[in-house]
């Protein structure tokens, strides 16, 4: 991971919040017929008009007082008996569930993502029976729901009968409660039937995923049983399945994966993960793993059929186990619509006593500098004096490091420090009196150390379902009380495989059955949200392994620091840059480029790699001078969030030349036109816009102009050539232009 060195009621309210009194007491009374008692629902409708008369409120407060989208939120909750959809909504996503479909999840949509709905087919349970009959809760159309709220997430708990395809009843049946949380679903599934019960299958995640998602990550299932390396991170194996590409092959593999993430690029994205119990996901009949996942087209409906299975036995029915559950996850990201500008961060230490000068701070905010963490763990300078993870205070000299911050707030420049969520100093007295509790064990026992040089560690690897995640909490809560930061810094911000026994109250000498600290890291996420506050600075590093689930509490990405192919000529074709690159466009995002590239790289390719992120709307991390050249090229936009963003792979702009892309910033009734030129000679382009496909759609413009670049900024353009055979513009080498269009 990374090792870089150096936020009074009135109908204008009511209009402007689109809720009218009678929707609100539709819900309320929704809640009354679900309710307990009398009593229960008379606090339940005082709950609502509170929480009404507040979001009256808030809504004549200017936009810039809602919440962040980091910031978790409630849920409004429709019940619709005559259609028999449960509706959960937030103002950014609304998942549905039919309740004369065993109550399965139908529909998940994102208020600023492209379909309509993520699945192209209900979220099922499948079971295969002894005779090979396929049986499913899609069949119960009278399932029994309940819900109930514990603070802010939703419970709702679905029980069904698993039917024939003909309706016809069977003996088993599942229980499926839905935790709604801030932008993830945490689903537990039961199955019940009678002892003795054998099957072929069972899947206890069966769909469809709509078309766009067509390019994912998998992290395996396999453990050093399999072969794998014991202390194996997991990085996602990436792929593609594009409906109307026949050469991408599906996906089929013999276990159950421990994630998979599922992406339309830098537009939306849906993902499945495993809960911390991986046995529940590794079943063996006879000591030999009966699993299979698959992702293949489906043609009816149109989509990618996705199904999860631990147990595939097609040839012999097995036993069905007596408690047989299945704990997992759901996410999305959490899209806001608004455009991001370019965020640009570094870095500093305490460098042998040189902190870093107050003019050199002064220098970072003329360049735009954001964000700068505090990175020292490790004793580069062979010193003695460094941040070891876990370890307080770290240096002698403390009231420097608090002047730094100091200087970086006056300057309008936010500030973390670095945390490792995985690892512990062996220096430490946690360590040496918790070590071996706490810490990412093999099958053998040995501990993980992480070394950069022969005898200079890092730390030991810990693992987050175990007392470790409550003294890391600890050791980031006495920082933040003790300092004057703007919030936090997370590396190793992942779920790793771990085969401590006592992280599944084992006793020492029992094997453990498997697990990883999933559940653990999203409480992490949400504790950190919590602390730091809505307006607080959430930086997380997750190379190899985006999730949207983490990342929806983060301000923050930074990603691809390592995984990747080496830049040596030139750069990579964009449709070849890694998935994460820009992921979902959820978040801003930081690329490094010291994985790609390195001191002896030549400066244009650091050009490149600056452009290329400029076209996918992210950033290269830590910012350098190529970064710092290219971000007053999107000045003429003033308030980039009231824009939205289009990347490359916008169909409203198209460029004549092959090496030549566009991306779009696009609001109501104007857009900017971002045309980069790759190649290392300047090119001629015909620049055609279909106005109809920008994100905000315009008609046909009246007026175009040069707003930035090499050329003269305010230069007039034929506007009516971008509707024809294309406005002919030339775009020097390596470099961009901007022209804005009303």
């Amino acid at each position: 991971m990374a090792r870089f060195l150096c936020n009074g009621c009135s109908s204008i309210a009511i209009r402007t919040m689109r809720i009218s009194p009678r929707r609100i007491s539709q819900q309320a009374l929704a809640r009354i017929r679900r309710g307990p008692s009398r009593r229960a629902a008379v606090e339940t409708v005082g709950a609502c008009i509170v929480a009404f008369l507040a979001a009256l409120c808030a809504a004549a407060d200017p936009p810039d007082s809602a919440p962040p989208r980091t910031w978790p939120q409630a849920y409004a909750i429709d019940r619709d008996e005559a259609a028999g959809i449960l509706t959960l909504r937030t103002a950014y996503y609304t998942v549905e569930q039919d309740l004369k479909q065993g109550g399965a999840v139908t529909r998940i949509a994102l208020a600023h993502g492209k379909a309509g709905n993520l699945l192209a087919g209900p979220l099922a349970t499948r079971v295969r029976d002894a005779n090979g009959a396929i049986l499913t809760d899609l069949e119960d159309t009278n399932p029994h729901v309940t819900l109930r709220r514990e603070g802010l997430a939703e419970i709702v708990t679905v029980e069904s009968a698993l039917k024939g395809e003909d309706g016809r009843a069977s003996d088993v049946r599942v229980k499926t409660t839905l935790q709604y949380r801030w932008g993830y679903v945490k689903i537990r599934r039961e199955l019940r039937a009678p002892a003795g019960t054998s099957v072929r299958e069972v899947c206890p995640v069966s769909t469809i995923l709509t078309g766009g998602l067509s390019s994912y990550g998998y992290r395996k299932g396999l453990t050093e049983e399999d072969g794998e390396p014991a202390f194996s991170f997991g990085s996602n194996v990436w792929g593609k399945l594009r409906p109307d590409h026949p050469s991408d092959q599906g996906l089929k593999l013999s276990h159950a994966p421990r994630s998979m993430i599922f992406v339309d690029g830098g537009q939306e994205g849906l993902e499945w993960f495993a809960g911390s119990d991986l046995s529940q996901w590794d079943l063996r009949v006879g000591g030999q793993r009966r699993a299979q996942c698959l992702l293949e087209r489906s043609a009816s409906p149109a989509g990618l059929a996705l199904s999860i299975a631990p147990v595939w036995s097609p040839e012999a029915a097995v036993p069905l186990a007596d408690d047989c559950a299945f704990d997992f996850y759901l996410a999305f990201p959490i899209l806001d619509g608004r455009a991001q500008r370019p965020w640009l961060h570094t870095t500093f230490n305490r460098n042998r006593g040189d902190w870093v000068s107050r003019e050199t701070i002064l220098r970072w905010a003329e360049k735009g500098v954001q964000t700068v963490h505090c990175h020292n763990d490790g004793d580069y300078y062979d010193d003695g004096l460094f941040w070891r993870d876990g370890a307080y205070p770290p240096y002698p000299d403390m009231d420097r490091f608090d002047k730094v911050l100091a200087d970086c707030r006056s300057a309008g420049i936010r500030t973390a420090t670095y945390f490792s969520n995985k690892e512990l100093h062996p220096d430490t007295k946690e360590f040496q009196e918790h070590g071996q509790e706490w810490g990412r064990k093999n099958r053998k026992g040995d501990l993980r150390h992480n070394f950069y040089r022969p005898q200079r560690e890092f730390g030991a690897q810990m693992c987050l379902r175990s007392g470790w995640l409550e003294f890391l909490k600890f050791s980031i809560d006495r920082v933040l009380k003790n300092h004057p930061l703007d919030g936090v810094y997370y590396d190793w911000n992942v779920a790793l495989h771990c085969s401590n026994p006592l992280h599944e109250g084992s006793a020492d000498q029992a094997a453990a059955k498997g697990h990883w600290d999933i559940d653990e890291l999203l409480d992490l996420m949400e504790w950190t949200r919590q602390r730091v506050g809505p307006a607080g600075l959430v930086i997380i590093h997750n190379t190899t392994t985006p999730m949207f689930a983490t990342e929806n509490f983060a301000d923050y990405v930074v990603a691809t620091e390592w995984g990747y192919g080496k830049w040596a000529d030139q750069a990579p074709a964009l449709e070849d840059l890694p998935l994460e690159w820009s992921l979902a466009g959820a978040v801003p995002r930081g690329v490094i480029s010291y994985g790609v590239l390195n001191a002896k790289s030549p400066r244009r390719l650091h050009r490149l790699f600056a452009l290329e992120a400029l076209l996918g709307g992210v950033t290269p991390w830590p910012a350098g001078e190529e970064a710092f050249q290219l971000a007053p090229l999107l000045e003429p936009l003033g308030d980039i969030a009231s824009y939205r963003f289009a990347d490359w792979r916008n169909g409203a702009v198209q460029l004549s030349h092959d090496k030549s892309a566009a991306a779009v910033y696009s609001r109501r009734g104007e857009a900017y036109l971002l045309l980069v030129n790759l190649d290392s000679s300047p090119r001629e382009v015909a620049c055609l816009l279909r106005p109809d496909k920008l994100p905000h759609p315009l008609d046909a413009p009246r007026t175009a102009r040069l707003a930035g670049g090499a050329a003269a900024a305010g230069t007039a353009l034929n506007a009516g050539d971008l509707l024809g055979d294309g406005l002919k513009l030339t775009i020097p080498a390596e470099d961009a232009i901007l022209i804005h269009v009303r």
